[in-house]
């Protein structure tokens, strides 16, 4: 198991759910419920992180949920948690 944890912005817009990592800008997507929108963020994220790996490119430190919480005030932040092994 290789679990790896980033947070990422829910953002409502044009009745779907954006979903943006403030660590990893080539990972975004968007879904119609929260549900769909956190399923395609856990994939988003674990392809960009095995492309990078695969890559021999280091995965970005992720940063943390509170201090993006405080610098973001109003911003729905959640971690999203994924399995690479998984995909």
């Amino acid at each position: 198991m290789e679990i790896v944890s980033y947070p990422a912005f829910f953002t409502p817009k044009d009745g779907e759910i954006q979903v943006d990592f403030p660590d990893l800008p080539e990972a975004f997507t968007q879904g119609k419920t929260m549900a769909e929108a956190m399923d395609f963020a856990k994939l988003g994220l674990a392809i960009t992180i095995n492309d990078k790996l695969g890559h021999f490119e280091a995965a970005p430190v992720a940063s943390k949920v509170a201090d993006l919480q405080k610098n973001f005030p109003g911003k729905d932040v959640r971690l999203v948690t994924v399995d690479l092994d998984q995909y």
